[in-house]
């Protein structure tokens, strides 16, 4: 099957992690991953150039082990975790890498398993690099030894615990609203006790699990949207029911336009970066602008049960600045074939489409970066 990752071919600080990633086929998707969301659906094939640079060289796995976060979050789980800070410390000085498993079902409308798991870090381990072609990931994830692991399993995967996340000891913590999955806590007895109790003292909760069904808007076959440079006529809403125009672009010399869908949790652990962005860059002349994909199903009707969870979302993540619910054209097709979220990309006072196109999530003082670049380039300055 072919993988097309996050959005446009135009990668820029995460283009190392996601090409690297695509060769070993490290592939955490949606539900999963801390920091691309990757949706799984059929998609153009790369060309022999950028397959050629893909598969040339090494890469450090150590670097692409989770980050601490305050709090991780997992709506196609029905899953929150918190972390100690202990914990979290190793996780910080590589002693510990923090990484996921999952595994689909053959239609990709449900997961038979996800889970985090934490483990052991040798000197000579962080240090490792290995060929971005082959199975130099997968091996070096199976000689670091588990402490522990936190997920779900439907039925029939749970009999087989041992074997999934190389644990013996399972302390199941709940099931699933609709009874199709159970919650456990893992742990590997033969793993150095205090890094046991650590994972022993992360604290959960079980939410509503974000219906699979949401990715029907991502059915549709993926059209390039490359050639499209001006965002058009439109006049949509956004989630809170203000109405607006493409003249919302006018705003500001430089606006960023952010697509999330509300069960990405990427996409939303980055909201409230975006609004410190927003807040300290509007005097700069640089604007954002979300557009909540997900808020219409796939026939462009709104779909109430997302409209609403990115009402929260906006309240939870203090984000001031619009989320809009995508209009009749798409902002000229311009939203057409997005097949993985976050994507972000930049338009003029003038609605025009400038710059690169960027995947995946980041931090504040990635975009910041990312932002003054464009603005500069923008304004024709060296």
């Amino acid at each position: 099957m072919k993988m097309k990752f996050a959005g446009s071919r135009k990668y820029d600080a995460g283009k190392y992690r996601i090409k690297a990633a695509l060769i070993v086929g490290v592939l955490c998707m949606s539900v999963m991953t801390g920091n691309l969301s990757v949706t799984p659906v059929y998609a153009e094939e790369f060309s022999e150039e950028e397959l050629a640079e893909m598969m040339e060289g090494t890469f450090r796995p150590s670097d692409v082990t989770f980050p601490r976060q305050e709090k991780y979050e997992y709506p196609f789980l029905g899953l929150n975790a918190v972390l100690p800070e202990s914990l979290m410390e190793k996780m910080d000085s590589k002693e510990v890498a923090m990484l996921c498993n999952e595994d689909w079902t053959d239609d990709y409308k449900a997961v038979k398993y996800a889970y985090l798991s934490w483990s052991v870090m040798t000197e000579e381990q962080r240090d490792a690099e290995v060929d971005k072609l082959g199975d130099g990931y997968l091996d070096w994830v199976g000689s670091l030894e588990r402490i522990g692991t936190l997920g779900m399993y439907q039925e029939d995967q749970a009999e087989k615990l041992d074997e999934l996340t190389g644990c013996t000891e399972h302390k199941e913590l709940g099931e699933s609203a609709d009874g199709n999955y159970k919650y456990y806590l893992s742990i590997n007895p033969e793993a150095d006790k205090e890094l046991t109790d650590e994972v022993k003292e992360i604290r959960t909760e079980f939410t509503e699990m974000t219906p699979f069904q949401d990715t029907s808007v991502f059915d549709q076959p993926y059209e390039e949207n490359g050639d499209v440079d001006h965002v058009g006529k439109f006049e949509t809403q956004d989630v809170r029911g203000e109405t607006y125009t493409e003249e919302l672009f006018q705003d500001h010399d430089l606006t960023m336009v952010n697509i999330f869908t509300t069960w990405c949790s990427p996409c939303i652990n980055e909201i409230p970066d975006l609004e410190k962005l927003h807040q300290e860059m509007s005097d700069k002349g640089v604007g954002v602008v979300g557009v909540v994909l997900d808020s219409v199903d796939g026939n462009g009707e709104a779909y109430a049960e997302a409209l609403e969870k990115a009402k929260l979302i906006a309240e939870k993540t203090g984000a001031s600045y619009p989320f809009l619910i995508p209009d009749s054209t798409n902002m000229n097709g311009r939203l057409n074939g997005i097949n993985a979220v976050p994507e972000t990309f930049f338009v003029d006072k003038d609605g025009n489409i400038v710059g690169e196109t960027y995947s995946g999530s980041r931090s504040l003082e990635e975009w910041k970066t990312i932002v003054e670049k464009e603005l500069a380039d923008l304004k024709g300055e060296e």
